[in-house]
């Protein structure tokens, strides 16, 4: 292939100020979606693989897309986290915001004038509805007969199903059924969550947060995820209604970890984070 026609990629680290954190996506700014878009996700085989088109309407205007390994997705924090680290590092905006269209609408993006050069998403929140029936949902995160009385509640959020335990410990040691879950076909994930830090026999430094939460999305090709931005569209409405607060500080307690701020304004919800560039190249294909 020739040179000219390459593109460049890069590898991010989203919601999270250090390397191997976080959660890896990668990114292509393109001028038009190309038609191998799904083998380029499939061959990364991260998370997400995202698209981004640069749109000539107005200034810092563009158009984004997001690739599982198996599935184009309607919504996706990290990897439009990690798509607006690279373009405020490659200077292509030029002022501190910018603006995606997207599947789920229009999303925005500021980035904070600070040392830490957190970037804040504007999403929809997405409110959580009816309760489910736990049985089946503890039996697909692996829970024994004796934990399935720790479920507090299962309530329906949009297209997941939020899975509410009793004590953040054991949201910490799931080992999920991925079978089971894979097979159910009124939700594209799990989320798992609880209450308060990591539990008593975990550094107390943990404790500082509102809530913990797991993701486990195999239908979408994804066992778990590391740290999901768009889980916490739907978290943010739960423990908004639990709590009482609208600002709320939650940690995702995947393997590699991720923290993301929240502030729910009306029917927007607000996660911060910060982003670490791991690679950059190009693609030859």
């Amino acid at each position: 292939m020739s040179k000219q026609n390459s593109k460049q990629i890069w590898i991010v680290d989203a919601f999270t100020d250090k390397p191997y954190g976080g959660n890896p996506a990668a990114i292509m700014i393109v001028e038009e979606f190309p038609e191998d878009m799904p083998q380029i996700a499939m061959e990364m085989n991260l998370s997400e693989t995202v698209f981004v088109k640069p749109l000539k309407d107005r200034v810092d205007h563009f158009h984004i897309r997001w690739l599982t390994p198996t599935v184009e997705v309607k919504l996706c924090g990290h990897g439009t986290l990690a798509a607006s680290h690279i373009l405020f590092q490659e200077n292509l905006v030029k002022g501190n915001r910018l603006s995606f269209e997207s599947l789920s609408g229009p999303l925005n993006v500021m980035r904070e004038l600070t040392p830490s050069n957190s970037l804040v998403l504007d999403f929809p929140l997405q409110p959580v509805s009816d309760q489910l029936d736990p049985k089946i949902y503890a039996e697909a995160l692996g829970l024994t007969f004796e934990e399935q009385s720790r479920i507090i509640e299962v309530v329906r959020a949009y297209d997941d199903v939020i899975v509410v335990l009793d004590d953040s410990s054991l949201v910490q040691d799931l080992i999920p059924r991925l079978d089971k879950i894979k097979q159910m076909t009124d939700a594209l994930s799990i989320i798992a969550t609880a209450q308060g830090g990591l539990g008593k026999e975990q550094s107390s430094s943990y404790h500082q947060y509102d809530f913990v939460s797991r993701v486990f999305a195999p239908i979408d090709g994804i066992d778990e995820d590391p740290v999901t931005g768009s889980a916490h569209c739907k978290l943010a409405d739960y423990w908004m209604k639990k709590s009482g607060k609208t600002e709320l500080l939650a940690y995702q307690a995947s393997s590699r970890g991720g923290e993301i701020s929240i502030h729910i304004q009306g029917d927007r919800v607000h996660l911060k984070g910060q982003a670490v560039t791991m690679m950059a190249g190009k693609w030859l294909v």
